[in-house]
């Protein structure tokens, strides 16, 4: 327990430090001193040589952009006798070093993500676990969210109104709950003191995105995303449902919608 709260304060300073670097070089690059209106041949020169420095610079401007997300979840695996799908949400920060036009760039952001799913019949529990070993099957939800750091390569044309995204993500968990419906009372398991459960989560991402309008002179984006994860939520479990031989790993698969709003 110690060591998942010493994790999450580490990864909260992590976020808290790029931000307040990334604000830092946006003020570094927005006091860069103006080009005199008279140049000397030197200077001309000078001037052409920063300029195609600046020409294959990743970062020359950062533009700001707060968004909201919806998300389908699709968790499958092994541990569980059926995979779930659900409706997720999230709200996030990306900081975008590329400004329009310029072929290549960095675009990195600050995000949190509910991935929760649910399954009819998708676990099994006992009705009278003190009396006997009867076990049916139930409906379920599973709540997994997180709080992510994704860093893409920005891909754009001068010729087209929208961008690709290409890079990957890293986060700590911040909820992990199973609850079982059906006869009796519920049943909630929290999986974060479990050994078998992974608190830290790595997906290779990919996603798409353009301008749909202007709202006062600020751009309105919307971006489709993909993630497919590289670690698992649930290493090695089996649900009552499975029998003793369906050991196995769950994990998430999201696909999403970002809504923002470029400042």
């Amino acid at each position: 327990m110690m060591f998942q709260t010493l994790s999450k304060k580490a990864f909260v300073f992590v976020l808290v430090t790029g931000l307040i670097t990334l604000t830092q070089i946006g003020n570094v690059l927005a006091q860069a001193p103006a080009v005199p209106t008279t140049m000397t041949p030197r200077d001309s020169a000078n001037e052409d040589n920063r300029r195609r420095r600046a020409d294959m610079a990743l970062v020359k401007s950062i533009a700001v952009m707060p968004y909201i997300t919806l998300s389908y979840n699709l968790q499958s695996g092994q541990a569980f006798a059926k995979s779930a799908q659900g409706v997720g949400y999230g709200v996030g920060l990306a900081f975008d070093l590329a400004p329009d036009k310029q072929p290549l760039g960095l675009y990195v952001d600050f995000a949190y993500q509910d991935m929760r799913a649910s399954a009819n019949d998708g676990a099994c529990k006992l009705i009278h676990p003190d009396v006997d070993t009867i076990s049916v099957s139930v409906p379920v939800t599973h709540y997994f969210s997180y709080a992510l750091m994704e860093v893409f390569l920005k891909l754009q044309s001068a010729k087209t109104n929208g961008y690709f995204l290409i890079g990957g993500s890293m986060g700590i968990s911040t909820t992990s709950l199973t609850v079982k419906e059906g006869p009796g009372v519920k049943e909630f398991s929290d999986w974060s003191s479990q050994s078998f459960y992974n608190q830290f989560r790595f997906d290779i991402r990919a996603g798409i995105g353009f301008k749909l309008a202007e709202i006062s002179g600020h751009a309105m984006i919307f971006e489709a995303r993909f993630g497919y994860p590289l670690t698992t939520i649930i290493t090695d479990y089996h649900d009552v449902c499975n029998g003793s031989g369906a050991h196995g790993s769950w994990r998430a698969v999201t696909l999403q919608g970002n809504f923002g709003l470029r400042l």
